[in-house]
């Protein structure tokens, strides 16, 4: 008789399987290269025989990337001060906003993160054996594939040690009952300083701009989008100089600018702006499945969104004729529109807006912020002013480092309005030093919640902890070697 620890594990191991195997069957996307879904369950050897089985493979990390989309976007909003979630889908939700945290929260899950590391160390477990079997799998071609899984994998540890700070760091995949599934959490510089390292190798093994022109350019990992995530990754981690001279690599590169005034929209509709995209997770509402889940979930063509954009903050850093207010309709246009002035609406079949992960004016703002950590102030001022002048508004320079500390903030507030990036700058700025700026945090929070809830919150807020989610209960019980985030674990 299996012991009841044998039977989680077994079961485990079954719910991992089957988490790699839907993946990969429900793989249909929205271009040739993301079409080609595998014939077989991945954790088999035998399905290792060809090239396409590789491709079928990468297809289907970017798809569980993809399905984390939804929360990634949430989660980058929800505890933070421009965006309400709103209605029945969001009740959860709510009580996270609110600051009431708990690990039996249903939607405080890591696994689309998970699933999306496993695909990519699944992947770059086996695809040795095409190279053995199949001529026309190069080892040209089997580093930029490589590089490319990389990239989903470092993306993921990036949101999970946002959100959770110290994660288990699988860097192998489960693909038997052998496998160890029981890892202990990592710090968050481990994991910061391990996919650093591994994209430093991957930047060399891309694609540069082989698919430049195409879908492909824009929705798969290149050296430039694996740029982009390292430079962002250093900003995080307070090494500005590093941050600046990969910002400075995608600049000097000549590949990209801002969308000039007049075709600005040009980023959310048609997407894929040949002139600022860097990489987007790709959607195609002509094909089954493929559609954006935020028209489900928070968006609605015919009214009754479940999002609201606060707008008693939102006016306190963005003046009313900016062109990001697309002519009154606010955020949510990036989503529901196809122009600047906020006159002509997507249809019911274009729910397909892309997730954008990294676009010119990134790179742009996370120099700026930079060169202000390194007291290059006349640089910050330039870089601040380009994506305010793009959207017609005048910039006062600053030579404060506080006032242009706020001003960089308000920026990226600005520019990044319901795109899933506000908690994350808020946290990175507050975190700084150790910490030294938590009080952004705090009177953020504070300021939002009701006067009799104030003092109550006030005791949470002052433990830098809860500025993390807890590890999901399931995720403790399935796994003895996990620990509770600290501030949970009373």
């Amino acid at each position: 008789m299996l012991k009841q620890s044998d039977m989680k594990k077994r079961n485990m191991t079954r719910s991992l399987k089957y988490a790699l195997l839907t993946g990969l069957m429900a793989c249909i996307s929205c271009t040739d290269w993301l079409s080609i879904a595998p014939e077989d369950d991945l954790i088999k050897e035998k399905f290792w025989t060809k090239t396409a089985d590789v491709e079928g493979a990468l297809a289907a990390s970017y798809n569980a990337l993809r399905k984390a989309s939804l929360e990634s976007l949430i989660f980058g909003e929800l505890r933070a001060d421009l965006v309400s979630f709103t209605g029945n889908n969001f009740t959860a939700y709510a009580q996270i906003a609110a600051s009431n945290i708990s690990p039996t929260n249903s939607v405080i899950r890591w696994r689309n993160y998970y699933t999306a590391i496993n695909l990519a160390n699944t992947l770059m477990h086996f695809d040795d054996e095409v190279l053995e079997k199949d001529r026309t799998f190069t080892p040209k071609i089997k580093d930029a594939i490589e590089a490319e899984a990389i990239f989903i994998r470092s993306v993921a540890f990036f949101y999970l040690v946002r959100l959770w700070k110290d994660v288990p760091l699988v860097m192998e995949a489960s693909i038997s009952d052998t496998s160890n599934l029981y890892i202990g959490k990592s710090t968050e510089k481990e994991v910061l300083h391990q996919i650093i390292e591994d994209l430093l190798v991957a930047k060399d093994m891309a694609y540069t701009t082989e698919f430049r022109g195409t879908d492909y350019f824009y929705g798969r990992a290149n050296k430039y989008s694996i740029m982009a995530l390292l430079a962002d990754i250093y900003l995080w981690d307070e090494q500005y100089e590093k941050c600046i001279e990969y910002c400075d690599q995608i600049m000097n590169s000549e590949l990209y600018q801002l969308e000039p005034t007049e075709t600005f929209f040009n980023i959310y509709y048609p997407g894929n702006s040949p002139l600022e995209s860097i990489i987007e997770i790709q959607y195609n509402d002509d094909l089954e499945g493929q559609e954006n889940p935020i028209y489900y979930n928070m968006i609605s063509f015919a009214g009754g969104n479940q999002v609201t954009m606060v707008n008693r903050n939102i006016n306190m850093v963005m003046l009313q004729d900016d062109l990001r207010r697309f002519g009154g309709k606010g955020a949510p246009w990036k989503y529901q529109g196809k122009d600047a002035l906020g006159l002509i609406p997507r249809i019911i079949t274009e729910r397909d807006a892309n997730w954008i992960l990294y676009r010119y004016a990134d790179i742009l703002l996370m120099k700026a912020e930079a060169c202000i950590e390194l007291n290059r102030f006349d640089e910050a001022n330039t870089l601040i002013a380009e994506t305010l002048l793009r959207a017609g508004m005048s910039y006062q320079p600053e030579n404060d480092r506080e006032l242009l500390r706020q001003a960089l903030l308000d920026e990226r507030a600005r520019e990044f309005l319901f795109e899933g990036k506000r908690w994350f700058d808020l946290l990175r700025a507050a975190k700084r030093n150790n910490f030294e700026k938590k009080q952004i945090i705090i009177n953020m929070i504070l300021s939002g919640a009701d006067i009799k809830q104030q003092a109550i919150l006030r005791t949470k807020v002052y433990d830098t902890m809860s500025y993390y989610l807890p590890i999901p209960e399931n995720e403790l019980i399935y796994n003895q070697n996990l620990e509770q985030n600290p501030y949970y674990d009373r």
